[in-house]
């Protein structure tokens, strides 16, 4: 490669297209590389054969700043970060592979509040990484993502930092084994299955204090199926079936210490039949 020398460029209108080093014909080293106008900055910084090749900014044609950081063949790569149109508040921040966002990376919503940080794929969240209320504070999810969605084990939380639930998550929504939390984020009330978002399975329902409600099948977040439900003592209140939280189907009856009550058939909640 021949020794670099400082030359210019120019658009055939005569604008200036080009000013910086030079060697075997193309630029090579620092440079800029101008609008069609001759006056406006494309491209600021390290140039190989002709690419932008190192680290450099890039402009829009309004003149505001779009990128600075690292490149590789006229592309971002490695680390950088992008601005927002008025080329000062920071949309990403972190790594980069080939203009996609991949690794550990920040992202801001337009009034500079950090929205999310942490693992990147294929320019979507994928891995660790904690999503943020619009005060870009506190932390409203904390856990794994998947393309760009909330999937694996996580953990939500109110704009007061309080807790919601801890569990796992598919497509932005817990589903699989899961726990909910009180309003303070203190006691649970709910440890068991859920599907897209609801209490459906097996579960475990609580009153303050975590003493048990209810232990058995939930659909649609109402007790159905086979269950037992608990007096605020821990004794058994009732067990048997039960649909939309009714007692339904055959079931016994108890009182606080434990004497049966009814044992028999229920329609929705009501004494049908004792059993002989």
């Amino acid at each position: 490669m021949e020794q670099k020398q400082y030359g210019k460029s120019w658009y055939p209108d005569g604008a200036l297209e080009f000013a910086g080093f030079w060697s075997d014909g193309m630029a090579n080293g620092e440079g800029c590389l101008y609008y069609r106008d001759g006056i406006t900055i494309q491209y600021d910084g390290t140039f190989r054969n002709n690419a932008f090749h190192g680290f450099g900014r890039s402009y829009r044609s309004d003149g505001s700043l779009h990128y600075e950081g690292v490149w590789n063949q006229d592309r971002p790569h490695e680390r950088g970060t992008y601005y927002f149109a008025d080329g000062k508040t920071v949309w990403y921040e972190g790594s980069l592979s080939f203009e996609k966002r991949e690794g550990y990376g920040c992202l801001y919503r337009e009034d500079g509040t950090l929205e999310y940080a942490g693992q990147w794929k294929n320019d979507r969240r994928h891995g660790q990484g904690r999503l943020y209320h619009t005060d870009g504070r506190t932390v409203i999810y904390e856990g794994r993502f998947e393309h760009g969605f909330r999937h694996g084990y996580g953990r939500s939380y109110w704009i007061d930092g309080t807790r919601i639930s801890e569990g796992n998550w598919c497509c932005d929504v817990l589903d699989g084994f899961g726990i909910l939390y009180d309003e303070q984020g203190e006691n649970v009330i709910y440890d068991g299955q859920l599907f897209n978002g609801v209490r459906r399975g097996s579960g475990i329902s609580f009153l303050p204090d975590a003493i048990p409600e209810y232990e058995g099948e939930w659909d649609w977040n109402a007790k159905n199926g086979q269950g037992t439900l608990f007096h605020e003592n821990g004794t058994i209140r009732y067990e048997g079936g039960f649909s939309n939280d009714s007692y339904h189907g055959f079931g016994r009856e108890y009182t606080d210490t434990g004497e049966l009550v009814y044992a028999g058939l229920w329609e929705q909640g009501a004494r049908i039949a004792a059993a002989s």
